[in-house]
């Protein structure tokens, strides 16, 4: 495999249009950071007109977060080496920093240095020795004024990017004055509230269309039809037009109806009569020439007269198995797309298009925008409207696109436009003519993995292709800093042999090379070993295979934490494992097997959601309030952690007729229970829904009790991810709890993806899971890629839209009938999916940094991704003997696991013993609270107080409270100072004490501050590198909820954090000790604390005497 690395090129031919092919792990961020700097400091491109786009807010903030740290790294750089020259020059000392700029000078400014000397008019008729000079201020200003302006930027996503140009010419794009995107909430009701209006006069009395009701409803219930209504009203589909392609879709058919025929005795053989299969076949071929004549004359011919048998699952004698399924498929397209079908789905359009027409229209009058009509809106304003071009054309000189294999092709259609040459003014983006130098993409065709959100690897071919043919370049990144050799060979030797290349559907496969030195085994496999009876085995004990490989997944992840060394000789933790899976569908059984081994966890996009039991507790809970009648809700209340009854117990209460809010039970705490249950009751209705609910969760402890009973945080988050979409829910409209459960039960059943609670802190110990789309553009020290063997899905789930880019095209169903189009277009999306499984691949084997373990099971029939790794002799055989496999360099260790049944692990006893009953520890906690309490008392009692200690608390004698005061302004004074926002500390003070509201302090304040801000110890401190003041903190630990306030957070120069903490103590010679010590119980807090925040740093806590100039660390 050859290497075609053009970092250079990319970085230094700014007068070219671009397209940048950046394997994974390449830097290409680094790059694109690179290349804004370059525009702003060599071509003097203003800020305002950059336009950087990416794909999600998260990638764009970095992109932002960087280019600022690099322009003020450069200046920085810049006037620290020069400084470094004058004091050589004078032979006087260097300071550390000057002396580390001229060891280790900035990447981009050595690449200013070596090939930008010359491109500057400005400078260059000044003398060669003051050239450089002159140039370096040059690049100064120029930074710090795009430091400055950086806020009117375009750093952000395309739809961002559309919003903003549509907010600066909405009349222009058709839009009303109370325009805003709209969550769906304010769509659905209009569209509900036009659909009941639609039904009333359809179904009333005076039906005007019954007959076409008869004919459809017995095919088609209410709910589908609603549901393609809506489909037709959403963004993603600006004109429908059945007829619009019939032509095309009939010569699909009559090639098809050939095919048939061609078949029917292409294996027949000689003599025999036709069996099912011929017969099938034969039917197939007729009916899709009667398909020919209806979408070609719109006559429906007479059925066939032929019944059409089965075609067989099997492949018959003489068949080979890919004729076989393509033959099969044939004849399912055929009974799909009969005239009848076709018939039926245009009576539903018929029924329904006037009304999606009436509804688009008052979407429009309302300003009811979707994220879809940003996109649509936007290219239609720049296709139609050349003034508005042109006017964006000449607001933006430079336009970087990161991710450009993820845009749709409507994003890079606009996207065309606005890189136009300022003359042209295309009518279509085919006839688009760039302008040079303003036009750089950056992507990976072999990492496009979002064709469900509207990526199409066609499009971006046929964009990449025009940018080429019109003198663009195509440049590569190919030098991976990520991953270790074995996984990049890893990577390498499966998708080299599995990425085929194919026109419109995939990519050239281009390798990858590594950058890091060669190590230990990095790749190995841990493979589930099925007995013969199992291996073919149907989707029913598909489940249980999974759950064999979460159990060694789960004891894989105990026997090695804390027990791997990382690079960075630490020892794997939980947070530095990250498990990734195809779907979020098929976590299940491996967060199981985390949950039973006690390994913490967070899943990403938990589609999961509405199986979690504290879901289901707080719901039941909700609809006893709502319904007190719901005796099922009413058991599923007693049966949670709120309630607290066993099985025999709410047996016995059923018995009693006590299952009934209604009566007075005689169990005293049922009595009680009951009595909560109806404070509730009461309480709904008399507050807002949001407000209730918050007052349930508080009312009865559930989050508590469920925190302890499930997930822990977790489940605190999803808890309280209800609460939140109850007050998205209400923002909109007054909503009643009833509403709210019917809104929650849709969205569980039709949208699960949007109850998933979000991620955990990063700072937790917890082990991730995600699928492989959620991993892109992440990286993790070690990864276990799980169920490889999983079987192909193909187009289980059936899409009502499909939409075709290249083709102009839209297919749609309603119910269980497609129209020709979607069946057309479903052939295509099969094969674009296969094609898509290598590229998911892809993603997943070059996300780990150190480690991989592939997990699979010798299951039959197995997926194409453990075809790719058995194409290139990498995939287990099974064999007990088999203990590695190798590829050439490429050594993988195979751990055989034999199948379990699933009772061996799942339904275990625990061994622990049970803690001891909860009132034995009450006497202790009485002790602790005591000794706590008097040593509160003690500190308080004491008369020189830190300015953060008890401020503001009513119980501070007056000389305490005026000691607070003071200190809470020297707070302010040094923060102003630390962070540079003032430079004179007297200055500092006063705005200090201004700012406050102590003002009579300043003096105090002053004459603390103003001595410290001239000693050794606050130069030290300004040297560093400042990483937060007043920084907010909150950690559990054993069960225990530590929280505070760190006043100063530096980076020194040798990476070690230092924590600092203030202290305007009254210190006497000597007494240095026994202040360390009464604040030693602060800085062990602080400690633990930033340890979380920075846990593979060195980290240095200390008290500041302010009064002293001294630093006491713990």
């Amino acid at each position: 495999m050859e290497m075609k690395e053009n970092r250079l090129e990319v970085q230094t031919e700014l007068n070219i249009n671009m397209v940048v092919e950046a394997g994974a792990g390449t830097g290409k961020t680094t790059l694109l950071i690179d290349r804004l700097c370059l525009a702003v400091l060599v071509h003097a491109v203003a800020v305002e007109k950059l336009v950087a786009l990416t794909f999600t807010e998260k990638a764009a903030a970095e992109i932002k977060t960087r280019f600022i740290f690099k322009l003020q790294k450069l200046v920085e750089t810049i006037k620290l080496q020069r400084s470094a020259r004058q004091k050589q020059e004078a032979d006087e000392p260097l300071t550390q920093e000057e002396t580390k700029a001229v060891k280790e000078s900035d990447k981009t400014l050595d690449l200013l240095r070596a090939h930008f000397m010359d491109d500057a008019p400005e400078v260059a008729r000044e003398p060669l020795e003051k050239r450089q000079e002159k140039l370096e201020d040059l690049w100064i200003s120029r930074a710090e004024t795009a430091l400055a302006r950086l806020d009117r930027s375009s750093i952000g996503t395309i739809h961002g990017f559309c919003a903003d140009i549509l907010k600066a010419f909405p009349l222009e794009a058709g839009l009303t004055p109370n325009a805003e995107i709209d969550s769906g909430q304010k769509s659905e009701r209009l569209f509900d509230a036009y659909w009941n209006t639609f039904l009333d006069k359809e179904l009333g009395e005076n039906a005007p269309r019954p007959d076409k009701w008869k004919i459809l409803l017995p095919e088609v219930s209410l709910t589908d039809l609603k549901k393609f209504a809506r489909q037709l009203c959403s963004g993603k589909i600006d004109h429908y037009d059945y007829w619009a392609h019939a032509e095309e879709v009939a010569a699909v058919c009559e090639a098809k109806a050939a095919r048939a025929v061609e078949w029917s005795t292409a294996y027949l053989p000689e003599g025999k009569e036709k069996r099912r299969s011929e017969k099938s076949l034969i039917w197939a071929g007729k009916s899709l020439l009667r398909t020919v004549k209806f979408l070609r004359e719109r006559v429906i011919l007479p059925p066939v007269e032929d019944a059409k048998p089965s075609f067989p699952d099997s492949p018959v004698a003489g068949w080979d198995k890919e004729a076989h399924e393509e033959a099969k498929a044939l004849v399912a397209f055929a009974e799909k797309i009969t005239p009848e079908n076709q018939q039926l789905f245009l009576t539903a359009w018929e029924l329904v298009k006037d009304l999606a027409a009436t509804v688009r229209a008052e979407f429009a009058k309302e300003g009811i925008l979707s994220f879809d009509d940003l996109i649509v809106k936007t290219r239609n304003l720049l296709q139609r409207d050349f003034y508005v071009r042109r006017q964006l054309k000449e607001k933006f000189d430079v336009l970087f696109v990161d991710e450009f294999q993820d845009t749709d092709p409507v994003q890079g259609e606009l996207l065309l436009f606005l890189a136009e040459e300022k003359s042209s003014a295309a009518a279509y983006w085919p006839e688009v003519k760039l302008a040079p130098g303003k036009l750089i993409v950056v992507g990976d065709p072999k990492q496009s993995i979002y064709r469900f959100r509207g990526a199409d690897i066609t499009a971006y071919e046929l964009f990449t292709d025009l940018i080429l043919q019109q003198g663009g370049k195509k440049c590569f990144l190919q030098c991976n800093f990520r991953s270790v050799p074995d996984i990049v060979s890893t990577a390498n030797s499966v998708c080299s042999k599995a990425m085929v290349q194919e026109p419109t559907f995939q990519p050239a496969y281009v390798p990858i090379f590594p950058t890091k030195p060669a190590g230990k085994s990095a790749v190995e496999w841990v493979f589930v070993a099925l007995p013969e009876k199992e291996r073919g085995s149907e989707k029913d004990k598909v489940d249980l295979f999974r759950y064999n490989q979460g159990e060694q997944i789960a004891q894989w992840i105990k026997a090695h934490v804390g027990h791997m060394k990382l690079a960075d000789g630490s020892p794997l933790s939980y947070r530095d494992i990250t498990i990734l899976s195809r779907a979020t569908t098929t976590s299940g059984p491996y967060t199981d097997a985390l949950r039973r081994h006690g390994i913490p966890f967070n899943v990403e996009a938990d589609k999961d959601f509405y199986r979690k039991q504290e879901i289901h507790d707080f719901l039941s809970l909700l609809r006893v309030v709502c319904d007190p009648d719901d005796s099922v809700a009413l058991t599923g209340v007693l049966r949670s952690p709120f309630g607290g009854f066993t099985d025999e117990e709410i047996y016995q209460i059923a018995n009693r007729g006590e299952l009934n809010l209604s009566v007075t039970p005689q169990d005293p705490r049922l009595a009680e229970f009951y009595v909560t249950l109806r404070h509730l009751i009461d309480l709904l209705g008399r507050v807002s829904l949001q407000e209730f609910l918050v007052q349930v969760l508080t009312t009865v402890f559930l989050p508590e009790s469920c925190a302890a009973a499930y997930d822990g945080e977790q489940t605190l988050a999803n808890l309280n991810r209800l609460v939140l979409l109850a007050e998205g829910f209400c923002g909109e409209s007054a909503a009643g709890l009833g509403q709210f459960l019917a809104k929650v039960e849709d969205l569980m059943k039709n949208h699960p993806e949007m109850l998933g609670a979000p991620t955990s802190d990063d700072a937790l110990d917890a082990v991730s899971v995600m699928t492989v789309h959620k991993s892109k553009g992440l990286q993790f020290p070690v990864v276990i890629l799980a169920d490889l063997s999983k079987k192909d899905s193909g187009n289980s789930a059936k899409d009502d839209h499909i939409f075709s880019w290249q083709y102009n095209m839209h297919g749609l169903r309603v119910g269980k009938i497609a129209d020709a189009n979607l069946l057309f277009l479903e052939e295509e999306q099969k094969k674009h999916s296969r094609c898509e499984e290598i590229r998911v691949l892809y993603v997943g084997l070059t996300r780990a940094k150190e480690h991989m373990v592939l997990v699979a099971d010798n299951r039959k029939n197995t997926s194409q991704l453990a075809q790719a790794f058995r194409r290139c002799g990498l995939f287990p055989s099974g064999d007990s003997e088999q203990k590695e496999l190798k590829q050439l360099e490429l050594t993988v260790p195979v751990s055989l696991m034999p199948y379990q049944e699933t009772d061996e692990f799942i339904f275990r006893t625990s061994s622990q013993e049970r803690e001891v009953p909860f009132e034995h520890d009450v006497p202790a906690w009485k002790t602790a609270f005591s000794a706590r309490k008097a040593k509160y008392e003690q500190m308080a009692g004491e008369k020189n107080l830190a300015p953060s200690e008890l401020a503001g608390l009513a119980l501070l004698s007056e000389e305490q409270r005026i000691g607070a005061e003071v200190g809470t302004v020297c707070h302010r004074a040094l923060e102003l100072l630390v962070s540079r926002k003032e430079t004179d500390a007297a200055t500092a003070v006063k705005q200090a004490a201004a700012s406050t509201a102590f003002a009579q302090h300043e003096e105090a304040a002053a004459g603390i501050i103003v001595p410290f801000s001239k000693s050794p110890l606050f130069k030290q401190i300004s040297s560093c590198e400042v990483l937060a003041c007043e920084m907010p903190f909150s950690f559990a630990q054993e069960g225990i909820v530590t929280s505070g306030v760190i006043d100063l957070l530096l980076k020194k120069a040798d990476g070690t954090v230092w924590a600092l903490d203030y202290k305007t103590d009254r210190v006497h010679p000597g007494g240095e000790g026994k202040i360390l010590e009464k604040y030693r119980p602060q800085l062990a807090v602080y400690s633990q604390a930033v340890q979380k925040l920075f846990p593979k740093q060195k980290v240095i806590c200390s008290v500041v005497l302010l009064r002293t100039f001294a630093a006491l660390d713990l």
